[in-house]
């Protein structure tokens, strides 16, 4: 099995390879290092192999990963918690490599935004608040031909591929990879089932050699594992074109061989559209939701033997959601620390589960959108659900317990409209008031008094401030909408502070954001990160019927604290226009490549047509005139 032992002590010694002055790692950190697990024969050509399968490890980066955070940590506290769980020192690492990287990068100023790439995805995209993952395969540096991107694509017509993977990324690279044009490496079309869809985000095996995902149909879920090409196909070579998929992808039952795919059915009488599976890589198990409301557990997945639902009669599957109007449930996230799988439905619940023994039941729910109170009844209707996952905080300022935040577009409370709500990771049952919002933030409502603009409110962020010292002096920021502006909701972003640990109902800042329609938009989740010198916000934004657009704003210490992005007809270092769809684009992810420009975010348009000018057929593998478009654009470009 590939131990997570050696890739915590990697990560660690790929950052004294690359300047312990930088992290400052202390002497009892140092020591684990060694702790047995690392020896000569552990690199090859700088490269860090696992000894026992000689494999190698290497970054994946998926929509988990803003989900699950340990801010104001120090090096031997981030090796403490990876014991739980590696995505807090994938986080940590990735924050300090950019630091290190900047002093290798001088930024070019630019006068507007430039798409680096806009790849064509023919008639799929990644839904809404859905995320492509992003493999890399050093820590420190780029690599044309192991870096990729895949995007699970929902397909709105024909036989097309739905797994798309992209890689020689770097197109604004030193030398630039594949003299500046990205590649699709492999595509597949996974379908097994009439009307199969890929409707929530994929997820990686630690060494990039594999993808898991779901498939979903009217009525039922399937989880595929994909063993990838080896090595990932470099140009002129390619397994397969979004329009041409790769005719020789093979079922398998264990997977092992390179272009097979295993098959699990999860369940025949409930659809799956928002749960994104949570991989736990120190147990090789996946957790995922359905429709219906009943969360399931599958082990293994990416190590060893044939995926296979997890069955006990006394705790699996666990039944999460009953209630009368929505029980689609959000991916959950899976909290080692606290003990907990946290998770939220539509009707408007969060939820916490027992990682061990459940008893096939919930250990508690919190209300927090609007759902039945016995006299009105806001469950079902648009905006009043939990429609993404919960971000859940091992915060070393707030050590008593882990803290979870939920989002919502219209809250339980009284006079709050869209909320985020904070809750202490052992929460009990409740609340029982209306009239105590207790730890929640008002993000608006449609007359000022907390009523429903029908609008989603997705996955908030924290600055830099919060990473470097937690709740102590950080923010949280969340897409909300502008107070007392009527039913639809024109967008608007909040930033609160914390006092005593617990988030404010004071905005510390706020920006209108800006559109060409001005009510009906959501926001994205929200992507933030910090380069080395600016603290960056990454968001779309937009509505069906009007342009929309991919938006940057920067975090100061000081009034305005953010600032507001120009947007206009044309593209401007802050703002780039993408065709008109709910939400102006997926999710995002980012890396912190040092050759191409610094900060790289990817996102797939919602809609058909080109991006700030860029058509997608002119890039790779395009044919429809008027495609859906996977974009890369570097903080070089939009800032």
């Amino acid at each position: 099995m590939l131990k997570w032992k050696y890739f915590r002590a990697h990560l660690l010694s790929c950052l004294i390879v690359a300047g312990a002055t930088l992290v400052a790692i202390p002497l009892a950190a140092q020591t684990r290092l060694a702790d047995g697990f690392l020896d000569d024969s552990s690199f090859v050509n700088g490269s860090f192999v696992a000894q026992d399968e000689q494999s190698h490890v290497g970054y994946p980066h998926d929509w988990s990963s803003s989900h699950l955070l340990m801010p104001g940590a120090r090096a031997n506290d981030v090796l403490t918690a990876s014991d739980h769980d590696p995505r807090y020192v994938y986080n940590w690492v990735m924050r300090q490599v950019a630091v290190q990287n900047l002093r290798h990068w001088i930024p070019v100023p630019r006068s507007e935004s430039r798409i680096d790439w806009a790849v064509s995805l023919e008639n799929g995209y990644v839904r809404q608040n859905q995320f492509p993952a992003k493999y890399s395969f050093n820590v420190n540096s780029d690599s044309c031909a192991n870096d990729y991107v895949v995007f699970g694509l929902t397909v709105a017509s024909g036989t097309q591929a739905n797994l798309v993977g992209i890689n020689e990324l770097y197109t604004s690279a030193s030398p630039e990879c594949n003299s500046g044009s990205p590649w699709v490496s492999f595509a597949y079309n996974t379908v097994t089932q009439t009307g199969g869809q890929i409707k929530t985000s994929p997820v990686l095996s630690q060494d990039g050699t594999k993808v898991a995902f779901v498939e979903s149909t009217s009525s039922g879920s399937y989880f595929h594992v994909l063993v990838l090409p080896n090595p990932i196909p470099t140009p002129p070579t390619q397994d397969g074109t979004v329009l041409s998929p790769y005719s020789k992808l093979t079922s398998c039952t264990v997977p092992t061989t390179p272009n097979c795919m295993t098959t699990l059915t999860i369940e025949t009488t409930a659809s799956n559209s928002n749960s994104s599976p949570w991989y736990d890589y120190n147990s090789d198990t996946v957790y995922v939701g359905s429709d219906n409301g009943i969360l399931y557990k599958i082990n293994p997945v990416f190590l060893g033997g044939a995926p296979a639902l997890v069955s006990d009669p006394n705790n699996w599957p666990v039944t999460v959601s009953t209630n009368k109007y929505n029980n689609v449930l959000t991916a959950p996230v899976v909290d080692d620390n606290a003990g907990l799988i946290f998770l939220g439905d539509g009707e408007g619940y969060l939820y916490s589960v027992k990682i061990s023994s459940p008893a096939k039941i919930t250990s508690a729910t919190y209300t927090v959108g609007w759902v039945y109170d016995g006299t009105t009844d806001g469950s079902g209707d648009a905006g009043t659900g939990v429609v993404d996952p919960p971000i859940a905080v091992t915060d070393p300022a707030n050590s008593g317990t882990d803290q979870v935040f939920a989002f919502t577009g219209c809250s339980y409370f009284e006079n709050v409209g869209g909320a985020i709500t904070q809750v202490a990771a052992n929460f009990t049952t409740g609340p029982s008031s209306q009239t105590n919002p207790g730890n929640t933030a008002n993000l608006g409502s449609a007359s000022g008094d907390g009523d429903c603009t029908g609008e989603n409110v997705h996955s908030g962020t924290f600055d830099n401030a919060f990473w470097v010292n937690g709740s102590t002096s950080g923010h949280i920021i969340a897409c909300g909408f502008v107070n007392d502006n009527g039913v639809g909701g024109q967008a608007e972003m909040y930033m609160f502070p914390f006092s005593s640990h617990v988030i404010t109902n004071t905005a510390t800042a706020t920006f209108n954001i800006k559109s060409t329609k001005g009510a009906g938009e959501e926001c994205s989740p929200l992507t933030e990160f910090y380069n080395g010198t600016s603290d960056m916000l990454f968001f779309g934004v937009g509505s069906s019927s009007a342009a929309s657009y991919l938006q940057s704003s920067t975090f100061t210490t000081s009034s305005p604290y953010m600032s507001t992005p120009t947007c206009s007809g044309s593209s401007t270092s802050t703002c780039v226009t993408a065709p008109d769809a709910l939400g102006g684009t997926s999710g995002i992810i980012i890396d912190n490549e040092v050759t191409s420009g610094g900060t790289n975010i990817y996102f797939s348009t919602l809609a058909v047509g080109d991006v700030a000018g860029q058509t997608c057929p002119s890039g790779v593998n395009g044919a429809s005139t008027n495609p859906y478009c996977a974009v890369k654009l570097t903080q070089a470009g939009l800032q």
